[in-house]
């Protein structure tokens, strides 16, 4: 278990400097959490696989919103429902619900919102209904990067093929019509946190988002790193290279830098990142 207190010894040790005379604790603090989204910039060492919703007839999508929902279970009973969100960390996200026959059948979101890291839990309220249930999905605000999609259509998980956005504009953007709305079959990044899922989404699908995340900072002594271990190692070395960069010691920054990457390259090199197409030969 590494926690903020080891990585803090760690570059004390590395810079000499075991009393915090030089650099007192908040300075080593900032410089480690730097560090630790270094290395999962560079390694891509914290991936996770998200699992969300593209909505219909929505062909972008921003990390930290809402991406889109489903209705688990539509329940009986139900005159006029409304649903609210909680948690997730982010706010703003508002949608509404049609039901039929007293069961829920749609959501539509009238907002995405934004900032959220993990999906706001939502509640059913009013309608007098029993057993609706709904799902959600988000892409998480601290993304870095997505590295592949798969879709799921029935019992079928496939991957979306990659493209340059310029390309994907030019083959699946001509067309703004609804009749060109079909079952995903590309992506493709825009900007620094926004995808595009296209043709253009006709109904409401499951999907998977690969994704690298960049960590939150520890700010206490009890949470665990959840960077991988082997991946650790290079952090001491990036925060002691930013100390002696802040130090304007510049040659044993990049002394430090040097080991830095000297670690990175012995633990297991830099991610290879996105395959432009999962099917070619």
């Amino acid at each position: 278990m590494t926690l903020l207190s080891t990585y803090e010894f760690q570059t004390a040790d590395l810079l000499h400097d075991p009393n915090n005379a030089k650099w007192s604790l908040t300075q080593l603090d900032s410089y480690i959490n730097q560090a630790r989204r270094q290395i999962c910039i560079d390694s891509g060492c914290l991936r996770s696989l998200q699992q969300s919703y593209v909505t219909a007839n929505v062909e972008q999508y921003t990390f930290g919103q809402v991406t889109g929902g489903v209705v688990l279970a539509g329940g009986s009973g139900y005159a006029g429902p409304t649903v609210t969100f909680a948690g997730g960390g982010g706010t703003g996200v508002a949608a509404t619900l049609t039901q039929s026959g007293g069961a829920v059948n749609t959501i539509t979101f009238t907002s995405n919102g934004s900032g959220y890291s993990s999906v706001p839990a939502p509640t059913i309220v009013g309608g007098g209904g029993v057993g609706a249930s709904l799902g959600l999905g988000i892409i998480d605000v601290n993304t870095y990067d997505v590295v592949d999609v798969h879709a799921y259509w029935g019992t079928e998980r496939y991957s979306l093929q990659w493209l340059p956005f310029r390309s994907f504009s030019a083959r699946l953007r001509p067309f703004q019509t609804q009749a060109y709305q079909r079952q995903p079959g590309a992506w493709a990044v825009y900007g620094e946190n926004t995808i595009f899922i296209g043709p253009t989404p006709d109904q409401s699908y499951a999907v998977e988002f690969d994704t690298v995340i960049l960590p939150t900072a520890l700010v206490d002594y009890v949470t665990n790193d959840p960077i991988p271990t082997l991946r650790q190692d290079c952090i001491q070395y990036y925060a002691a290279y930013l100390a002696k960069q802040n130090a304007q010691s510049f040659g044993e920054a990049e002394s430090l830098k040097g080991q830095y990457r000297t670690k990175l390259l012995e633990t297991g090199g830099a991610y290879v990142g996105r395959v432009p197409d999962p099917y070619e030969a």
